[in-house]
């Protein structure tokens, strides 16, 4: 039986919070195999157009953060990425028993954009971005990992504010 505050939320869901941490892995994986099919496809040719040319994808390697911000400085994105997961993982812990399902999928997107950018930093000291958009030149070359990034917390601000 779950304990219950004096709001009647459960305090911990364990079942929210094994969505969470499943969730995550699934879509880390997902994240992870694109990147294998996208870097060999790069064995055969640097460049790919995709959809009529709306899409470009070819290799960059990026060792700032969004927008190339703090370029060069993997210390400060390693440190603010593993914080950004402690909270995640934290507030999916903490906050389990009152968390809609949109709200857990949301953290599980962003937290596995985030591993996997953060795996890639420790291990090959840059991320590899290899989309860029054609029908809209200024927008900085990215992968799917960042799309996961954006997407978990547009979703996440979605779901906190449909609450009120």
């Amino acid at each position: 039986m779950q304990k219950k505050n004096k709001n009647n939320y459960q305090l911990i869901d364990f079942g929210s919070i094994i969505k969470y941490f499943v969730m995550w892995l699934i879509f880390g994986l997902i994240a992870y195999g694109i990147k294998m099919v996208v870097l060999r496809a790069f064995e055969a040719s640097p460049t790919h157009q995709v959809g009529n040319g709306i899409l470009t994808l070819y290799e960059v390697h990026n060792t700032g953060a969004a927008f190339n911000l703090f370029a060069g400085q993997q210390e400060i994105i390693i440190t603010a990425s593993v914080i950004a997961l402690l909270i995640l993982t934290g507030f999916a812990i903490v906050w389990s028993g009152r968390l809609s399902y949109q709200a857990v999928s949301a953290m599980s997107l962003l937290s596995a954009g985030i591993t996997m950018n953060l795996w890639e930093r420790l291990n090959l000291g840059y991320v590899i971005d290899y989309i860029h958009c054609e029908f809209a030149p200024n927008i900085p070359v990215f992968n799917v990992p960042d799309i996961m990034i954006f997407i978990g917390a547009v979703c996440l601000i979605l779901s906190v504010f449909s609450k009120r």
